[in-house]
């Protein structure tokens, strides 16, 4: 049957190959024969699905709806979410068959093309790899959801149950198996390779494991990072490569794929550093005409300030205190000996703190950013400034750096080029050593955790703790480590919940632990003006309300109008 594929080329996201198809008719008018009887139109069509379906393994959204990072008043999201004013109408992306379509077309039709056997493995396991992605979101949100394994037409059965949690992570891990077996070791760059399908196969079954309170996961969370190691191809890079600079970010050695937006089509708007960026113009300038330090006018944020890191996450950056060992900054000696702030908790800080967050005196693109009272980037709220300045600015007394490129002034509407770290090999030595203490080999769980610490971290020390004081030094490494990646934060916390509580207790319920971090409020510090003294404070977001979860959400709804659609499917408990 002849049909027709309206497809929107993308092909600057992710390579600059983009003048492999002949523009020799409308692009929204080729016909099936037409793509995948040609090699180039296949290739397009593939590159939009990673345009469509990648997202779904990098978006780092979530991350706030923990503590660690705060939603400004006048920005953020998922602010419903973090203080659980959702119900059974709220709609946390059910509905993806369109992008479940899309590549099972690929599955149906790239078999029976003339492409070479190497062509056709490569787009198959492409294929393979992203239904993995796209299933793999579905899971981490919903837990069992309907599997559609081929293209569906006007005939068929679209009465679709859903299948168990154990059915759906079986079923993403047997696609990524069959994506290793396909995808070649090397590939143009934002495209999958067998790494990235080992890497994806490490993260999923890490969740897996703990939702279905089954061993055999960990296991293959371990069997697929040896596979990926012993590719012998990556390699921990300095940390602020990774996020701080777009031309050390493409081609670090670490990154196992990367999402690219490029210039062509991207503006500064639109990439995440305009929702990290103070606004220090605001309000016809009130803001720099209170603030000390004032910025020269053509070196001014513009940014749109959606969220800060909060106090809760800068407490887990280690200090390395005088007698060389790594402790938490209040418990070090330069609480007492500091002469002010910077002494007392910013200096010999975890190499990671400084390349992921901006404090007060620190420089900030051209400038030194102040966060204390009267600074030029602190907010209007107490107890910092009582009202005396508005504007963009951060409401807990930190910024972001991480990834914010610093190399030029920021400008909505400049075309800049940008990357996402997707997957990466620090996060798989973190994904194995969790796999291996809940294995109970913490010899080697404390050996994968101390290469971060080392590289990422600056220490010279090595972690030689055991039991609960190698999980807490195991949770606070990867809170350091992975914040603003892949929402790492959130789906980790609800995992550790979630093997407190000892795994669901059927398919779709859950009861048990309540998960601290994502309760109560937030906090902030507020320094003084002089620099000398600070305070820790709670505060609230947006809607003053404080967060709050409850175990029914370590799985979001069903949307209604879903089950009211197809009556068979099964709520999540307690929605």
């Amino acid at each position: 049957m002849k049909y027709l594929l309206y497809i929107i080329f993308i092909f600057p996201l992710f390579i600059t190959s983009c003048n492999k198809v002949m523009d020799t008719k409308p692009l929204d008018s080729y016909t099936g024969e037409d793509i995948w009887g040609n090699y180039s139109l296949a290739e397009g069509y593939i590159y939009n699905c990673y345009a469509n379906d990648l997202g779904y393994i990098f978006s780092w959204s979530y991350d706030d709806i923990t503590k660690s990072v705060k939603s400004h008043p006048w920005g953020g999201s998922y602010v419903a979410e973090k203080t659980e004013q959702i119900d059974r109408y709220t709609d946390e992306g059910w509905n993806k068959f369109g992008n479940i379509r899309a590549v099972n077309l690929v599955l149906q039709n790239v078999p029976a093309s003339p492409f070479s056997e190497q062509q056709k493995n490569t787009l198959l396991g492409e294929a393979h790899f992203l239904r993995s992605a796209i299933y793999s979101s579905l899971a981490f949100r919903f837990g069992g959801v309907q599997i559609v394994k081929n293209v569906l037409d006007q005939n068929s059965d679209f009465n679709i149950p859903r299948s168990t949690i154990k059915e759906t992570y079986d079923f993403i891990l047997s696609d990524l198996d069959s994506a290793a077996d396909l995808l070649p070791t090397t590939n143009d760059r934002g495209r999958a390779t067998q790494g990235a399908a080992y890497a994806l196969k490490m993260r999923v079954a890490l969740q897996a494991g703990a939702y279905l309170n089954d061993n055999s996961y960990y296991t293959a969370v371990k069997n697929a990072g040896d596979k990926l190691f012993a590719l012998g191809q990556y390699s921990l890079d300095d940390y602020s490569n990774l996020f701080n600079n777009y031309s050390t970010a493409i081609v670090s050695p670490e990154n196992i794929l990367v999402f690219e937006n490029r210039s062509t089509n991207t503006v500064f708007m639109n990439t995440p550093m305009q929702w990290l960026a103070p606004n220090s113009d605001m309000v016809s300038s009130k803001l720099t005409q209170a603030a000390m330090q004032k910025f020269p006018l053509a070196e001014s944020f513009e940014g749109w300030m959606n969220y800060a890191p909060t106090q809760d996450l800068v407490d887990d950056y280690l200090v390395t205190d005088a007698d060389g060992k790594e402790k938490e900054w209040d418990k070090t000696s330069y609480i007492t000996t500091g002469a002010n702030v910077y002494e007392k908790m910013y200096n010999h800080r975890d190499k990671r703190f400084y390349s992921s967050i901006v404090y007060d005196s620190s420089k900030f693109y051209n400038n030194w950013a102040y966060l204390r009272a009267d600074g030029n980037v602190s907010s209007n709220i107490q107890p910092l400034n009582g009202g005396n300045i508005n504007g963009g600015a951060s409401e807990t007394g930190y910024l972001f750096r991480k990834y914010m490129y610093e190399s030029k002034k920021i400008w909505y509407s400049d075309p800049t080029d940008f990357c996402y770290s997707v997957l990466r090999l620090g996060e798989a030595f973190l994904n194995y050593a969790e796999a291996c203490i809940k294995l109970g080999d913490e010899a080697t769980a404390r050996t994968y955790i101390t290469k971060t610490y080392q590289k990422h971290g600056g220490f010279t020390n090595s972690i030689t703790s055991s039991g609960e004081d190698l999980w807490n030094d195991y949770k606070r490494e990867r809170h350091v480590e992975m914040i603003l990646e892949t929402g790492d934060r959130y789906w980790s916390l609800l995992r550790w919940g979630m093997q407190l509580s000892g795994g669901l207790k059927d398919g779709y319920s859950t009861s048990g632990y309540v998960i601290p971090e994502l309760n109560g409020k937030p906090h902030g510090i507020a320094i003084s003006a002089d620099g000398k003294s600070y305070q820790i404070y709670e505060t609230t977001d947006n809607n003053g309300q404080p967060l709050k979860f409850t175990p029914k959400r370590y799985l979001f709804p069903v949307p209604q109008n879903e089950i009211t659609a197809l009556p068979s499917l099964e709520q999540n408990e307690g929605w």
